[in-house]
């Protein structure tokens, strides 16, 4: 009997997570996007990244698998998108929080916060986690001390790495 996946987000992210994984590689994002477009962020495992970056034989790797386990889940879909998750990736997971603690990021979060002029965006760098608290140090008022701010997965709307370009030769 077939899972109809048509409707449920959950069961599709949880599908998808698990072929991507299987190929070697760890699911950033996943979106329906109009015109039946369904949209997958892969970069690798953390454990496999180091400095390499995510290459157009990764994609058609995971886009070749996938699209034969969307098509024996009977997953309703137009055309199926793999692509990296850019300069600015997305943070969504606490694995990523970890990941990439030291790192520029860009904060908005579901509710501004008193006390910090009713802010909702932060950008700054992500310190490690503590349990479930996320911490990001970014340059305070008075622009001699940083200040923290301290939240959770559940009070952020979005997060993004800030991208780092340098466009300095290697010889240099």
């Amino acid at each position: 009997m077939k899972r109809k996946l048509n409707g449920s987000r959950v069961l599709l992210q949880e599908l998808v997570e698990k072929t991507v994984n299987g190929c070697g590689y760890d699911l950033v994002d996943l979106e329906r996007a109009p015109g039946g477009i369904l949209r997958v962020y892969i970069d690798f495992l953390p454990e496999d990244a180091g400095d390499k970056s995510i290459t157009v034989n990764d994609c058609e790797t995971v886009s070749h698998q996938l699209s034969r386990v969307l098509m024996v889940e009977d997953v309703d879909y137009d055309r199926l998108e793999v692509s990296s998750p850019g300069l600015d990736r997305p943070l969504k997971k606490l694995q990523d929080f970890v990941r990439f603690a030291g790192m520029e990021a860009h904060v908005k979060l579901r509710r501004p916060v008193t006390g910090m002029g009713n802010r909702k965006t932060f950008q700054g760098i992500l310190l490690p986690p503590e349990g479930d608290e996320l911490s990001l140090e970014f340059e305070g008022n008075d622009r001699e001390n940083n200040s923290v701010l301290h939240f959770t997965i559940a009070d952020i709307d979005k997060a993004r790495l800030v991208p780092q370009v340098n466009f300095r030769s290697r010889k240099a």
